[in-house]
């Protein structure tokens, strides 16, 4: 499995990206990493036929070459777009402590989830103490621990997109990671 680690979107898609998500192009595209993968998230190890997501590994949405594919699941694909999911969306957490690594945050929290347990009996359970602001600042949020609430979505920042000139500037800090 691949360590997971809080992250942000440096870009999002633009409407031509999203357009090109509906393609029958990019259907054949991901039904062939979902294959290649074999329906397995990189990160948590769940294997599942449906609901699982394609993560661009350098963040270029534009990049859909196959060593750039990889599958994912939701919860996972938060966490790497963690920015997105704690600001505009509003369901994910930042903490500075926890017992377990982030990988098995995800799965534990999945777990548990399924058998009814409130996020407070989740969030004790995993030791989260210390709850931060989230911060655009990759050595930060390496030290620190996202937990994915059950708040409903704050829909007010969905499908937020760029201009291709917005995409491209944000695409030259990508280096930097």
């Amino acid at each position: 499995m691949k360590n997971l680690v809080l992250s942000y979107e440096l870009a999002w898609r633009t409407d031509a990206d999203k357009k090109f998500m509906k393609s029958k192009e990019w259907k054949n595209i991901r039904k062939q990493i979902l294959e290649r993968d074999n329906y397995t998230c990189q990160y948590c190890g769940i294997q599942r036929k449906e609901h699982m997501q394609i993560n661009h590994i350098n963040g270029n949405p534009k990049n859909h070459s196959p060593d750039n594919l990889e599958v994912i699941c939701s919860s996972c694909h938060k966490i790497t777009h963690s920015g997105l999911w704690t600001v505009e969306f509003k369901v994910l957490d930042v903490y500075e402590e926890s017992k377990y690594d982030q990988n098995d945050i995800v799965r534990i929290t999945g777990k548990m989830r399924e058998e009814g347990r409130s996020d407070e009996e989740i969030i004790e359970f995993l030791g989260l103490k210390k709850k931060v602001p989230w911060l655009e600042n990759l050595d930060y949020l390496s030290k620190r621990y996202g937990f994915i609430t059950s708040r409903k979505i704050n829909k007010k920042g969905y499908g937020i997109t760029l201009t291709e000139e917005e995409q491209a500037q944000s695409l030259q800090n990508r280096d930097n990671w």
